[in-house]
C-alpha cells in the first residue's frame, strides 16, 4: 500500500540554489527519495548531484 510522503530540500538552478518541498505517493522512504530524483531531474534537466534531498517523511493525506 502505497503512503504519502513530504519530500524537502534543495535544488540547483543556475548559479543558486532553490528549496523544494515535493508531495510523493510511494510504499517506503527510499522509494519517495527515488521518485523525488527522478521527477525532479526530468522536469528541471538536472542532475542527482545537483539535488540535496534533506528530509522525506510521512504525511497525512488531505480529505476534501
Amino acid at each position: 500500500m502505497e503512503k504519502n510522503y513530504m519530500v524537502k530540500g534543495k535544488m540547483r538552478q543556475l548559479y543558486e540554489w532553490v528549496e523544494f518541498e515535493k508531495s510523493i505517493m510511494a510504499p517506503n522512504e527510499a522509494r519517495a527519495r527515488e521518485k523525488a530524483l527522478s521527477i525532479l531531474g526530468g522536469n528541471h534537466k538536472l542532475k542527482r548531484f545537483q539535488i540535496k534531498i534533506e528530509s522525506v517523511q510521512e504525511a497525512p493525506v488531505k480529505a476534501e
